[in-house]
């Protein structure tokens, strides 16, 4: 028999008195949410999204929303995952305290004999085989099992988003739900973001509905110039005391006190802006911020010792903001990247030739890389990068092939290149199995009448000091352009997850590039392959160089 209904709402009040909470509004804000979600109220999707900064109390409402669901219905029955099974559990035991506490839930558990935590039934359930919660980590078997509703509380976490494997290892475990879940049936994503293409975003980017609550509605970064100590924000400010402003993380975090800044506010229209007693640092950066949901909770003093644990700014910004990005900071920051999507052509003129991208800028230099592996699915990628070099002395990273099968059958690829963009000669990283390559790369050559130069280059030097150094100039000077189809081959990706005190980790891209970088321009000075149609043609020679040159113009 089914008990009169009472809005979650009213329900989560009268628990918190129990518990003697302070009850934040944000607090009936995701309540409200929640009951709108479960009754259909948000349109047809049967996918949620609840994103909470750190420390909101999101899973003890979660506790609390799932006993008045059972509490409604006791034929109900939840599958709680979250990234291990301890985790999990918390939240399965949670519910059960509620069950066993709330004044509305009598009789909904057995008073005698014990109760795990792992999976339980109230009274009332009528499925033996699937209780009303069963609690399993994202790794678990729950193939077998059937829900009428899946709870994901905190499913990404760090140690599953390390890598690209790792993140779809998890994305194949949630993608297990479609088949547990039964007709009709409802799955809720919680959690905070713990990198840069998180789960819940993906989620939200298909259109499911959501739910985000950062600890500031309103807050904006800036990098101080280092001498101006003015900062105008465009957004409205309630009450001066509802207002932050911020610098550093780690150690050098600091909350401003009011007294040591002036805060002006702009009539009639949003905004205002912040002027400091003196300039910071220039690269210093500022957040100033308003809006916070929990003000008695999150005092100025908690947030600054919050950002004092904070390691980096990526962390306090994917937890506490609820952007998505790596918890850790980003050395290599793929956003820095100039990304161009021309072809480079050869041109002939005045009897010279030519390399030219976009009418206007000429390639003067070129470097080209293989780093080799057996091209096998659990080993490591094998790269072709090639990079050009104009006037400048910007790189223009144009080639970045990941290839498989057979070494002989990637080196006949590198041949084709070679002919298609007139590339004299390529080094070859000869550690591991590379060291049979040169005399593979010079047969294929060889066997395609291809002049180019093999060069053996064997590194002793620590690989991730190695990249570091090759990347941190360019990507600073920002004179680092990448080809679209070399963007988006998964450099990105490997760029944002690299870390410079991992051992191992992804990084064959990047060490492929990292051999054109860190190398001397290959001279270009001879054709690569003579056109068939004659043994004696010229030789295509596109790079400047010194000399005289006689140059026909029309009248």
């Amino acid at each position: 028999m089914r008990r009169p209904y009472i809005s979650f709402k009213a329900f989560y009040l009268i628990w918190a008195q129990l518990m003697q909470w302070d009850v934040p509004k944000f607090h009936l804000t995701i309540c409200d949410w929640l009951e709108d979600f479960w009754n259909g109220k948000l349109g047809l999707s049967r996918t949620g999204v609840l994103k909470v900064f750190r420390g909101g109390a999101k899973s003890t409402i979660l506790a609390v929303f799932q006993a008045w669901v059972l509490r409604r219905n006791p034929e109900f029955r939840f599958l709680d995952r979250s990234a291990d099974d301890s985790t999990a559990c918390k939240l399965s035991a949670d519910t059960q305290n509620v069950l066993r506490l709330h004044p509305l839930c009598r009789g909904l558990l057995k008073k005698k004999g014990r109760i795990g935590v792992e999976r339980f039934h109230v009274i009332g359930a009528k499925d033996k085989r699937n209780a009303s919660v069963t609690a399993h980590g994202i790794l678990s078997n729950v193939t077998s099992s059937r829900a009428d509703a899946i709870l994901n509380d905190d499913p990404e976490v760090p140690k599953n988003i390390v890598t690209t494997e790792t993140r779809q290892n998890l994305r194949n475990r949630l993608a297990d739900e479609t088949h547990i879940i039964v007709p009709g049936g409802k799955i809720l994503y919680t959690g905070t973001d713990h990198t840069h293409n998180s789960v819940y975003d993906e989620k939200i980017k298909d259109g499911y509905v959501h739910l985000i609550i950062p600890l500031f509605e309103h807050c904006k970064i800036f990098e101080s110039d280092g001498v101006n100590a003015t900062f105008k924000f465009d957004f409205a400010v309630e009450d001066k005391k509802d207002f932050y402003v911020m610098t550093g993380i780690g150690r050098h975090s600091r909350v401003f006190e009011p007294r040591e800044y002036e805060m002006t506010l702009h009539r009639g229209s949003k905004g205002g802006e912040v002027r400091l007693h003196k300039p910071l640092p220039e690269g210093t950066r500022l957040d100033v911020a308003t809006g916070n949901p929990w003000p008695n909770y999150f005092t100025p003093a908690e947030i600054k010792w919050r950002r004092e644990q904070c390691k980096t700014f990526n962390a306090w910004d994917s937890q506490y903001m609820l952007k998505a990005k790596p918890i850790h900071e980003i050395r290599l920051d793929p956003e820095r990247l100039l990304v161009y999507s021309e072809e480079p052509e050869i041109r002939f003129a005045n009897g010279q030739i030519s390399m030219m991208l976009d009418k206007s800028i000429q390639f003067t230099g070129v470097r080209a890389c293989w780093d080799c592996s057996l091209g096998k699915p659990d080993s490591d990628d094998s790269a072709f990068a090639a990079m050009f070099q104009d006037t400048r002395g910007h790189l223009y990273w144009q080639i970045l092939d990941v290839m498989e099968g057979e070494v002989y059958d990637q080196a006949k690829i590198i041949v084709k290149r070679v002919i298609e963009y007139q590339i004299p000669g390529i080094i070859i990283k000869t550690q591991g199995v590379g060291g049979f390559l040169p005399a593979i790369m010079k047969k294929a050559f060889k066997e395609a009448g291809v002049h180019c130069a093999v060069i053996e280059k064997s590194e002793s030097r620590n690989k991730n000091t190695r990249i570091l150094e090759a990347y941190e100039s360019p990507l600073s000077g920002q004179f680092l352009h990448v080809h679209r189809s070399v963007y988006e081959s998964g450099l990105a990706e490997q760029m944002r997850d690299w870390v410079p005190e991992k051992s191992r980790q992804p990084d064959d891209l990047l060490d492929a590039g990292e051999g054109c970088i860190s190398s001397l321009p290959v001279k270009i000075g001879q054709v690569v392959k003579a056109p068939q149609t004659s043994a004696a043609a010229p030789r295509h020679e596109w790079r400047q160089h010194s000399g005289t040159y006689e140059v026909r113009v029309e009248a």
